[in-house]
């Protein structure tokens, strides 16, 4: 309202959908299994600072409703955001299953932006992107029986094709005969993407079932503290260097009787993607050392860092760059509530 207000915006309609905040229902759910620690949450090790549920398209449909020109909410699920539209326009019922199964592949193909018009798809001389710094964002078209084809304009860089759905579509998809999402358990099994013309794939094959009778909670938590430190080594040796220089951070660090829960040195552009443990590393010619640690508390997380910064004069030959950091980390766990115990609500403001 104040960035309208601001721009000489009147008449204009915002609505907040409320609803996702669920910590103050926690309780109820002390004895529910965390999925990452497969423990109630009662035992969760950390203090847990927030709880927020993935909601429906239920809010953002009676927002518009309600005549919002703007639609802001708290966690929704992803398809949402693109399925209620279609809701609100077309009538759609909120138990045709088939249609909602339609509306959240259409939102699935959406929620990524460029994603389904090249974006993260590229490999050079292999999956070739036309204009990929010129990127265009995707165009649904949907008929009111959920008919759609996936395009862009013409002139932005990018393209649409069945290779670049079919790589959003299987996007974070774990059962594809059964995505569990709030609105509905959405079935992609039998979907089929036809290139009309150019840039432009038609979509079919979509259903749907009944909606879960579960939502899924992300619960943050004050989890620990990481500290980090990275230094340089370019020239001959260079990877013999940057090894040495990790074990001498390791026995310093158990030498001061540093609390740590877990630690990890790469050796980036050698090992630090696939954490390779061997040495059968080709020689590079520059290799940088990061040392990473786990600790309970900030104190101990800043010592990683210091002992990585003493390498300038304590350690091998030749270490320059060197940086470090602490950082307090807010963990996620997820469990499933009943959505009964999820009640979205609207607020709508008008700018006058």
């Amino acid at each position: 309202m104040e960035i309208a207000r601001k721009n000489g915006i009147s008449g204009l309609k915002i609505a907040a959908v409320l609803g996702d905040d669920v910590l103050a229902k926690l309780e109820q759910y002390q004895d529910t299994e965390v999925w990452e620690t497969r423990r109630p949450l009662r035992e969760l090790d950390g203090q847990v600072v927030s709880a927020n549920v993935y909601m429906g398209s239920q809010g953002i449909v009676e927002a518009l409703r309600q005549g919002a020109d703007i639609v802001i909410t708290g966690r929704v699920a992803d398809p949402a955001i693109f399925m209620a539209p279609l809701i609100y326009e077309f009538g759609w019922s909120m138990d045709d299953w088939d249609l909602l199964g339609k509306g959240t592949v259409i939102g699935h193909l959406l929620e990524c932006g460029g994603q389904v018009t090249g974006g993260y798809y590229g490999e050079p001389g292999k999956k070739d992107v036309p204009s990929p710094d010129r990127l265009g964002f995707p165009i649904v078209e949907v008929t009111e029986d959920g008919d759609f084809f996936v395009t862009k304009v013409a002139e932005a860089g990018g393209l649409v094709t069945p290779h670049t759905c079919t790589e959003q579509l299987i996007y974070e998809i774990h059962d594809p005969a059964n995505y569990l999402t709030p609105d509905v358990v959405a079935d992609f099994s039998k979907v089929t993407f036809t290139q009309e013309e150019q840039d432009k794939v038609r979509v079919a094959g979509a259903t749907g079932k009944p909606c879960p009778q579960t939502l899924k909670v992300s619960v943050g938590y004050k989890d620990c503290f990481i500290g980090d430190g990275e230094i340089s080594y370019g020239g001959p040796g260079c990877l013999e260097r940057a090894r040495l220089a990790g074990d001498i951070v390791l026995k310093r660090l158990e030498l001061r009787r540093i609390p740590i829960d877990e630690i990890k040195v790469d050796l980036i552009g050698v090992n630090s993607v696939y954490w390779k443990t061997d040495k059968s590393y080709s020689v590079p010619d520059e290799v940088r050392l990061r040392v990473s640690a786990r600790t309970r508390e900030r104190s101990a997380a800043a010592r990683i860092g210091e002992e990585v910064e003493t390498l300038y004069t304590n350690g091998p030959a030749g270490g320059c760059g060197a940086t470090k950091a602490v950082r307090e980390i807010v963990s996620v766990a997820s469990l499933l509530i009943d959505r009964d115990d999820v009640t979205p609500t609207v607020v709508l403001k008008e700018v006058e």
